[in-house]
């Protein structure tokens, strides 16, 4: 892996990790942009969608495609990240499986939308805006190396 382009910048041989604006646009449903992060965060979006809409019963297929997603976020990040420093804290889970939870509030607030429910509609809309937020300062920190990711070894 090429650590010696700035990541942070877009400058260098990585491109940068997807700020929050057009990964909330990739997870609320709006496509047109190629890059492969954000490509998997909208098609995240999309099964969490159909999860939504299912009928308790077997969603094996949605989820087993959900986790090869996560994976290949994870991988891009780890392509696109300069490596951490050893003694940099340990985020508690990967970028991928916080986009992946980003996609799931956006599908339970468009659900709640679309039913008329508004306590769940603003929990929703807040877990969302947090988690957002919470994407933003990861990607700066992992961008930076000074957060380490599991499991990026």
């Amino acid at each position: 892996m090429d650590t010696d382009g700035d990541a942070s910048s877009g400058t260098g041989p990585d491109p940068a990790l997807p700020a929050r604006e057009p990964m909330m646009q990739a997870v609320c449903g709006v496509t047109g942009d190629s890059d492969p992060v954000l490509l998997a965060a909208h098609e995240l979006a999309t099964l969490h969608e159909r999860r939504e809409q299912l009928v308790p019963g077997d969603t094996s297929e949605i989820d087993w495609e959900r986790a090869r997603l996560v994976c290949e976020i994870d991988r891009w990040v780890a392509i696109r990240s300069p490596r951490p420093a050893t003694t940099a804290p340990m985020h508690t889970e990967s970028i991928g499986a916080v986009v992946d939870r980003m996609a799931h509030f956006a599908a339970l607030t468009y659900r709640a939308l679309a039913c008329g429910a508004e306590p769940q509609l603003h929990a929703a809309q807040l877990r969302l805006h947090e988690l957002a937020c919470g994407y933003d300062d990861l990607v700066n920190e992992v961008s930076t190396g000074t957060r380490r990711l599991p499991d990026a070894d």
